[in-house]
């Protein structure tokens, strides 16, 4: 008995067993109950997300004898023909290979003839997009107006290069990537269909690998079925799929959290003695890191991940801030390997330099006072205030003048700055470039601006967008229970309040509360100052209409 590869075997018969596409499959199903199926339909989507799979249901469905509530009833004549492929009626056509305006003639004659068992003959005709234009043009008539015994049915992956002719004349569905709950209840059905045993964890495994494609995944468990045989534990799944053990990958995150350099580097070295692909074992410390940041900033629950998985995630959490998250990020996301991906030196240098470079780090969130402040926003904030000096100097040069008083002084001399005058020299600067119209100077006011960076970059692990937002945000104000933060345009404001249904507020909010120790209620609020002080990247720019508009909208300046 020849054997069947299991996507195939396994393809769905009704629209109930589609997964994850129920507002397609539910209305493909009211349409053909109604008996007022559409001329012309165009699917899209990924690979491996049911296209085809849903035209040969719909064929099979219009065509049944009797159906039940718009499904096939799988019983009659035309099921049976249509579940043994010789189905006559159902005309499929691979544009990839006959894109050309003879095929596309060859079917529009073929067109003027009646159904030979069913009430419809159905053309479906895959990867439309491939298609010559004369072969679109050859096709346009036919199908605003085909006979009413036919029904097209066009499948594509790539919808942007269908002519806007062809789209107006069918009704468009796109099929989005298959997520990984739907993913799973599928592969456990073909599962145990085959009579698998697979240790609990491991479908999820197989369907985050498939990334959306139901088919992908379906050839994956047949390759395990394959090597493993039908009793697969949860290392034959990380083997057969080339992934890294969890508890490794979480591992060397949770040693880039801590900045542990020589539990770092024994993981790294430990992979590449083992054979493992260097490149994708830091592909999955990261998507730990990822889960971790999401979770740290309430944006996600858990994030799909299997039990074991989210419960390490869980456990670094509890000991790690979200700044430090986001520059593990940062760090081990950027590797490059050039073009080795066993070669484990590029990210042993990636995890030495954020270990060593954090090293410094804890000087510079407790101790404000010379080390790490009053260098760093003297520069770009303090250049403003006093106008015809900032051509004359360079961009460092305007910090030391900036206070006006004996505080110039201070700032030459950081190291030997004795510890009862660091806390005005950490003041005065704040003060001096801070915009006019900000709260009091508290002592939570000093340390969120001290600490602002954190915040910043914790915006930018949220994402690109937001943290271009928040570059050009600075506190305004904090009384110990609530902190104020502004940004110069009202857009920008309702944006940062509104955006992701609040969620970017209250990320915002546990960066704040990381950064100051304590809980905080944190708002947003106008301060329209900020447009005109050197704290804002901004303020360095030509001020042409150009640059107004784009701040506005929340672009970040790069140059």
């Amino acid at each position: 008995m020849a054997q069947e590869v299991l996507y195939r075997k396994w393809r769905p018969r009704r629209f109930a067993d589609v997964a994850g596409q129920d507002p397609v499959t539910t209305t493909m199903r009211n349409a053909v109950a109604a008996g007022t199926p559409a001329h012309a339909y165009l699917f899209c989507g990924p690979r491996g997300t049911g296209k085809t799979t849903t035209a040969r249901i719909l064929a099979k469905a219009v065509n049944c004898a009797n159906p039940q509530v718009g499904e096939p009833c799988e019983a009659c004549p035309s099921c049976i023909s249509y579940n043994e492929g010789r189905a006559i009626d159902l005309i499929e056509l691979d544009a990839a290979s006959n894109r050309g305006i003879d095929e596309i003639r060859d079917l529009r004659e073929g067109t003027g003839y009646a159904p030979a068992a069913g009430r419809y003959k159905v053309y479906l005709i895959d990867e439309v997009h491939m298609l010559t234009d004369a072969a679109f043009n050859a096709l346009l008539k036919t199908l605003e107006e085909p006979p009413p015994h036919v029904i097209f049915v066009l499948a594509t992956t790539e919808a942007h290069r269908i002519p806007a002719t062809i789209l107006s004349r069918c009704q468009r569905f796109d099929l989005r990537r298959i997520p990984v709950s739907a993913m799973v209840d599928r592969l456990e059905t073909v599962g145990a269909g085959e009579g698998l045993t697979m240790a609990p964890g491991g479908y999820e495994l197989i369907a985050r690998q498939a990334t959306g494609s139901l088919r992908d995944a379906v050839n994956l468990l047949d390759q395990l079925i394959a090597f493993h045989g039908t009793t697969l534990t949860l290392d034959d799944v990380r083997a057969g799929l080339g992934l890294v053990v969890d508890d490794r990958a979480a591992g060397l995150a949770r040693a880039a959290v801590t900045r542990d350099l020589a539990t770092g580097l024994s993981l790294l070295a430990g992979a590449r003695d083992d054979g493992i692909e260097v490149r994708a074992f830091l592909r999955d410390a990261v998507a730990v890191l990822r889960s971790l940041l999401m979770f740290k900033a309430g944006a996600g629950d858990r994030l799909g991940l299997a039990d074991v998985q989210a419960d390490e995630v869980d456990t670094i959490a509890a000991g790690a801030s979200v700044a430090e998250v986001v520059a593990a990020l940062e760090a081990l996301s950027a590797v490059d390997f050039a073009g080795d991906a066993y070669d484990s030196l590029p990210a042993e240098i990636a995890f030495a330099s954020l270990c060593t470079g954090a090293a410094n780090a804890p000087a510079a969130v407790p101790a404000p006072p010379p080390s790490s402040t009053a260098p760093r926003p003297a520069a770009p904030r303090a250049s403003t205030p006093p106008p015809p000096r900032t051509p004359s100097t360079p961009e460092a040069a305007p910090a030391r003048p900036a206070p006006r008083t004996t505080a110039a002084r201070k700032p030459s001399s950081p190291p030997v700055a004795p510890a009862p005058p660091a806390a005005p020299a950490a003041s005065a600067p704040a003060r001096e470039f801070a915009p006019t119209g900000g709260g009091e100077l508290t002592p939570d006011l000093v340390r969120l601006r001290e600490g602002w960076d954190a915040v910043q970059a914790a915006m930018r692990g949220y994402s690109r967008p937001v943290g271009a937002l928040f570059a050009i945000a600075y506190p305004k104000a904090a009384d110990g229970e609530r902190v104020e933060v502004g940004l110069p345009f009202p857009q920008q404001v309702d944006k940062a309040r509104d955006q992701d249904g609040g969620k970017v507020l209250q990320a915002l909010t546990v960066a704040v509360t990381e950064a100051l120790g304590h809980p905080v209620q944190v708002g947003v609020v106008l301060w329209a100052e900020l447009a005109n002080t050197g704290n804002v990247p901004s303020a360095r720019l030509a001020r042409s209409h150009l640059v107004e508009e784009a701040l506005k909208q929340g672009a970040e300046p790069i140059q």
